[in-house]
């Protein structure tokens, strides 16, 4: 039973430099190859602190960091791939609705108050036709672009699309 509350004790500890670590990195989709290093290094680290209590005769210590090489890189995994949600979180928000046999998506570019729209025909295939600028007046989004004004209401209804009364629900994309 000593053995289980020192296992999660280091995974706590584990957790919390793992976060950090990944909380200040902020990454990106275009680094997640990086988590093909990121793995091994967590996983080498444990190792290496493992091997040293080895040799310096704490041998039950050293289990612990054996195990915890498997479980931290777990860790990481999970962490950099919450890391990299939060950071499109940051940056953008995105819908979906489909109209005939297209898919749409609207994306709202939080950064630079711009958005942009889309369309799909495949899966895995998109086509983009339409950016311009978006201002928040009392909880709704207004989307102007050259020729065409839209508006999101509650978060989820878009206005103004094909027609100036037309109404579509879209659906909000969660990470």
């Amino acid at each position: 039973m000593k053995t289980l509350y020192k296992i999660l004790g280091i995974i706590i500890i584990d957790f919390g430099l793992i976060w950090f670590w990944v909380y200040q990195m902020d990454p990106d989709p275009s680094i997640s190859i990086g988590i093909f290093l990121l793995i091994p290094f967590v996983f080498i680290i444990n190792l290496i602190i493992g091997g040293i209590l080895f040799f310096a005769k704490k041998k039950e210590y050293s289990k612990l960091f054996f195990i915890n090489s498997i479980l931290s890189s777990i860790i990481m995994f999970y962490l950099f791939g919450k890391g990299i949600d939060r950071h499109q979180n940051n940056r953008l928000e995105s819908w979906e609705f489909t109209k005939a046999d297209s898919i749409f998506r609207l994306t709202r570019w939080k950064k630079t108050n711009g958005f942009s729209m889309s369309y799909s025909l495949n899966p895995g295939s998109s086509w983009g036709f339409l950016d311009g600028k978006c201002i928040e007046k009392n909880g709704d989004w207004y989307l102007t672009s050259d020729s065409l004004k839209m508006k999101i209401i509650d978060g989820e209804k878009l206005i103004g699309f094909r027609n100036p009364t037309d109404t579509i629900r879209m659906n909000k994309l969660e990470r």
